[in-house]
């Protein structure tokens, strides 16, 4: 049993065609890497550096190397929460193959009754609370960006709430904003490590960003080289739109998209030591009438299994950021723009799936949406699991006992097999209109919000200890005099 699932969109032809392209962009192209320390370790593994141009390009010779210096096994790693970083057979065995995360940094929240709120620590710590419970979502980022904090201090009281209301699942925060909070998210994740006796890779991590294509410019390069410097891991993300920061081009967007996953594989390779090759797909398409970056499109399901088969290719892993929906609240159109990410995704081999209980793209979660989520996370689960095909499961002896005309609804295969075999939704409709209509007419989103007021009245995670908690805050009011 286990997933086998390769998705093609493209020809072998045009497979090669791509990553060729790819090749030339960062081999002529190059990347702008605005910070010396990179620059030095790029050079000392081939890379032709310009320092007047603070950019590096990439000859055939040198992309060769890393591609034939890869793996097909994944780095045992103890940062769990770099989700890209995971190790497939820990992956494996606590999330059925496929990771569903929560969270990401909303600024806005939908409460139970469907107001549009800025976010509090409140509302993020309620978040954060809800997400714990939720028994198929497997671990959480930062579940919003409170407001009433200290604008600076923000990735600070981030960290605090994800470890303080979650205990059944991985939470944390990788952003640091603020190069000056290096010290003090590195200090808070220590209390957190000995409090919990644990690494400090699980609590101390970062995110950064291509913000611009080619370029890893000096503010976010700096923080990934504090991270590296400390033996820490920090994943590097990019999420391009066609006709704005990538070609308008679906193939001219998979071009760039491949320049910069092999870019961001030679600094993990030679940074971290990194064998095993990750590419990431996380673009769409720029809404040319509104200038928004939608989520919910079909083109952004062409792009990830098109990723996934150049992934296929290169002998590397795949993660695809694939929920987001466009959608305010939920509703039908939220529902469609998960699936036209999701079983892409799924399809197309990706071993993770984020970030469950959004609206507005990243803009805002919402309780009911993350309950709803959460069911849709079981479900999705059930079909990256596939099914066993061997004499046991193939049934010939229960097909002989039961014979013509006979049924299965009593038979000891049906009572032994039904539980692993069948997805059991808890919300999603499983009743007959007749049923249905007798026990009041309750559809998703009402069930979803009775669901989401009994556990934030009685789901109570501590987390950390009282003590910690105390260290932690103390840090943070230590930062707060910088800014004061």
């Amino acid at each position: 049993m286990g997933r086998t699932f390769e998705a093609k969109i493209l020809s072998e032809d045009d497979v090669t065609r791509i990553i060729e392209a790819g090749r030339k962009v960062i081999g002529e192209v190059g990347v702008v890497v605005e910070n010396d320390a990179l620059l030095d370790i790029l050079a000392a593994h081939g890379a032709e550096v310009s320092r007047a141009e603070m950019r590096a390009r990439f000859s055939g010779k040198v992309i060769d190397a890393l591609l034939e210096g890869s793996s097909d096994q994944y780095d045992a790693l103890d940062g769990l929460e770099v989700s890209c970083l995971l190790p497939y057979g820990e992956r494996a065995n606590y999330s059925h193959g496929v990771e569903c995360t929560a969270g990401t940094y909303p600024t806005a929240y939908l409460d139970v009754e469907g107001a549009v709120k800025t976010h509090t620590v409140e509302s993020v710590a309620d978040m954060t609370r809800l997400a714990d419970a939720m028994e198929h979502i497997d671990r959480l980022g930062s579940m919003g960006v409170p407001s009433d904090v200290p604008a600076q201090l923000t990735p600070l009281y981030q960290r605090l709430l994800a470890w303080k209301h979650a205990e059944r699942k991985l939470s944390g925060c990788g952003e640091v904003r603020d190069e000056d909070l290096f010290d003090a998210a590195l200090e808070m994740g220590r209390i957190a490590a000995a409090d919990k006796k644990s690494s400090l890779r699980r609590f101390m991590y970062g995110e950064v960003e291509l913000i611009s294509p080619l370029k890893f410019a000096r503010h976010e390069a700096s923080i990934f080289v504090k991270f590296w410097k400390q033996d820490l891991y920090c994943g590097i993300g990019f999420m391009h739109s066609a006709g704005g920061s990538a070609p308008a081009t679906l193939a001219g967007l998979m071009a760039l998209n491949v320049a910069e996953n092999l870019f961001i594989n030679f600094l993990y390779r030679h940074c971290y030591g990194f064998k095993k090759l990750w590419f990431q797909s996380n673009s769409s398409v720029l809404d040319m009438r509104r200038g928004m970056f939608p989520f919910g499109r079909p083109e952004r399901g062409l792009l990830t299994v098109a990723t996934g088969q150049v992934a296929r290719r290169l002998r590397a892993g795949l993660w695809a950021s694939a929920i987001y929906p466009d959608a305010k609240v939920p509703s039908c159109e939220a529902g469609m723009q998960a699936a036209f990410n999701v079983t892409p995704a799924v399809m197309a081999g990706s071993l993770g799936l984020e970030c469950f209980g959004l609206l507005s793209g990243a803009e805002m979660n919402s309780p009911v949406q993350l309950v709803i989520d959460n069911e849709f996370a079981g479900a999705v689960k059930r079909f990256a699991r596939g099914f066993q095909v061997d004499d046991t499961h193939l049934a010939l002896d229960a097909i002989r006992e039961v014979g013509p005309g006979g049924n299965f609804l009593e038979h000891e295969q049906t009572l032994e097999f039904f539980r692993c075999e069948h997805w059991q939704p808890s919300i999603f409709s499983r009743e007959a209109l007749g049923s249905w209509l007798e026990s009041g007419k309750k559809v998703d989103t009402m069930l979803a919000r009775e669901r989401c007021e009994t556990i934030l009245r009685e789901h109570r995670p501590q987390g950390i200890s009282r003590a910690a908690e105390k260290e932690l805050l103390k840090v943070i009011q230590t930062a707060g005099r910088r800014y004061s």
